[in-house]
């Protein structure tokens, strides 16, 4: 089988260099150019690569530049988004929170045993005058017990009933095979939604304080929480936990202390990034522990910028980078480069469409 490597220039190069730099300083971007090589899965017919669903499309990295960065086109990875943080309200045409739930493996989890599953309660409010729905008027996060009776207080709307944790599954995977838990929040953009999330709300007891056999509480564990809005034009724009900016509420110590580690009825929020945060369990032998973790009013409009893959960088020789499009359909795939010190910069960015058939 033969192969052909085609090669692509710019279709738009910027470059920041200051008059006075030399090119001692530099040797710029005028050697460098990205190529693709053909063969009987991708083809070039002038304009547009062509290339066949599930095929790796092989770009070529010509010259010598510092750092190369790569966007597939694909979801979450168009270049063209690489500085959005917010999508417009008029363009959304629906949105979801959506989440997977699992939790530890420890047994006695039956409905009216001693652990029971109000161990974990989610809820969510928001505001809207108009209809008479008044929202959580939020945290102070310096005045613990105000802060607490007001979250404790609040007639907060049940997200999932008890019922449904019965089935939970103990470990990523059956999360996801069980399906995720989800809430249409479209009517609630601009109406202050604010989710909680609360660990043992009922302030009970480790059965053992009372005479009864001692029992731990279960860890529980949220998977890629996130809200997705979609958009007219099909396209989605995603946050993730982190931006909801959870506050916790440990009541034993009366502090707002997160932790990175696993330590007993704490949150931890580590990874909530990628949508993933947990609460440990509480042995047996311990008291048990009840915490919330309650949101800021969350802008349902927000998005994550669309991310590139870093590909080549200054101590790296990287002539060749492959990518594979799993699903059919046409993608922009863009190439950032960069060559550059601390007095001089060049910038290039190399544009390829790239058709992907069956």
């Amino acid at each position: 089988m033969k192969r052909y490597t085609l090669y692509m220039y710019a279709f738009a190069l910027s470059a920041f260099a200051l008059a006075s730099c030399s090119k001692e300083l530099t040797e710029g971007l005028d050697d460098v150019n990205i190529g693709v090589v053909t063969d009987d899965n991708v083809m070039y017919d002038g304009m547009i690569v062509t290339a066949k669903k599930g095929q790796p499309v092989e770009f070529t990295i010509n010259g010598e530049p510092d750092f190369v960065t790569f966007y597939s086109g694909e979801l979450g990875h168009q270049y063209i988004y690489k500085d959005r943080t917010s999508v417009s309200a008029e363009d959304v045409t629906d949105a979801e929170l959506s989440f997977y739930l699992y939790r530890d493996t420890g047994s006695d989890f039956g409905k009216g045993n001693a652990r029971d599953n109000n161990t974990l309660d989610i809820f969510y409010t928001y505001a809207d005058e108009g209809a008479g729905q008044t929202g959580f008027p939020g945290l102070a996060k310096d005045n613990f017990d105000a802060d607490y009776t007001a979250v404790k207080d609040f007639e907060w709307t049940t997200m999932v009933d008890h019922d449904e944790f019965y089935s939970l599954g103990t470990n990523v995977v059956s999360a996801v095979n069980n399906g995720a838990f989800t809430l249409p929040v479209k009517d609630y953009i601009g109406k202050n939604l604010v989710i909680a999330i609360a660990y043992n709300k009922d302030e009970r007891q480790n059965p053992s304080a009372t005479g009864g056999q001692a029992t731990n509480q279960h860890a529980y564990y949220f998977n890629t929480m996130n809200i997705t809005a979609t958009l007219r034009n099909g396209q989605e724009a995603t946050q993730y936990a982190s931006s909801f900016k959870f506050t916790a509420l440990n009541l034993d110590d009366k502090s707002y202390t997160t932790v990175t580690n696993n330590t007993s009825g704490r949150w931890n929020l580590s990874s909530a990034s990628a949508g993933n945060f947990f609460i440990h369990s509480t042995g047996s032998a311990n008291e048990w522990k009840t915490s919330w973790l309650v949101s800021d009013p969350i802008n349902i409009l927000a998005c994550e910028p669309d991310q590139g893959v870093s590909v080549k960088n200054i101590s790296q020789d990287m002539p060749t980078y492959s990518h594979t499009y799993e699903n059919v359909g046409t993608y922009t795939a863009t190439f950032v480069v960069t060559n550059g010190n601390y007095k001089h910069e060049d910038r290039g960015v190399y544009q390829i469409v790239v058709n992907v058939t069956e």
